[in-house]
């Protein structure tokens, strides 16, 4: 008899089943099939990874379910909502329901989920300070000099910092990134001997950051002081195109997404 493959797997095989890398979609979107299946390896590694996270979810929420025919639309609604209040952004949990939608036919909207929207309105409005701040303000400083993702910082380790004449310049950002994808991060001048001076004396394999990152800080609203700031930062230096070098440094494909952490992208 043959071992029952585990969630993960199964979503793995959906997903699978759903790959049409390198054919067109738009020729399939004249067809009225496009939503059905996956034509980029970009999105396709970022269902897997979202899709990982969901099994695992389910695993520890609902450890009876065993079929992917078992996993109904309550505890989708669920998990999306779970993800907001983890701390998710509207982007994130965005790209989960899409997900879900792909590999169980299960269609839902924020409005039944009762999660925000990915509105500008919502993004500036999560930008606002609360006023929260870490005892020591290392986390905070060194997300304002480099505008590492959260789960970026938490992997972060001192092998991963480009360091040159006793400064950090550079961050290579290995593991955590979304979407697994490796890119080189600039630090922002005026912390990179703030950053080299709290990291030396550490072991090479040592972790940048040893305490946790509790819920109450915005990282993304470092984050987004990072872009604006680097991005004069940029221009200053005279490059050639400091919107797609900020892009790069942030880790997206499209200078538009800089509009979300306040960058005027019409200069």
């Amino acid at each position: 008899m043959a071992k029952r493959p585990s969630l993960g797997h199964q979503f793995h095989q959906a997903l699978e089943s759903k790959k049409c890398i390198g054919e067109s979609r738009h020729e399939a979107k004249k067809q009225g099939v496009a939503h059905e299946g996956i034509y980029s390896y970009k999105t396709y590694d970022a269902y897997k990874n979202s899709s990982k996270q969901f099994a695992k979810w389910v695993k520890s929420e609902f450890p009876w379910v065993k079929y992917l025919s078992e996993i109904d639309r309550d505890m989708c609604k669920k998990y999306i909502k779970f993800r907001e209040q983890s701390g998710c952004s509207a982007y994130t949990y965005s790209q989960d329901m899409a997900m879900i939608s792909k590999t169980l036919g299960i269609s839902l909207t924020k409005k039944e989920c009762a999660v925000a929207t990915r509105r500008l309105s919502n993004i500036k409005k999560n930008r606002v300070d609360n006023g929260f701040r870490t005892e020591s303000g290392a986390i905070e400083t060194i997300l304002r000099g480099t505008g590492l993702r959260r789960n970026e910082l938490v992997n972060l380790q001192v092998k991963n910092l480009l360091v040159e004449n006793n400064k950090v310049v550079g961050v290579l950002v290995r593991k955590g990134a979304k979407g697994g994808k490796v890119r080189e991060v600039q630090v922002r001048k005026e912390y990179q001997e703030y950053i080299y001076k709290a990291i030396e004396g550490l072991e090479s394999d040592s972790k940048v950051i040893n305490e946790e990152i509790p819920k109450e800080l915005q990282a993304h609203r470092y984050r987004a002081e990072y872009a604006q700031n680097m991005y004069k930062e940029l221009v200053e230096l005279g490059r050639e195109d400091p919107l797609k070098d900020l892009t790069e440094n942030m880790g997206h494909n499209r200078k538009s997404v800089l509009v979300y952490y306040g960058v005027d992208i019409k200069k």
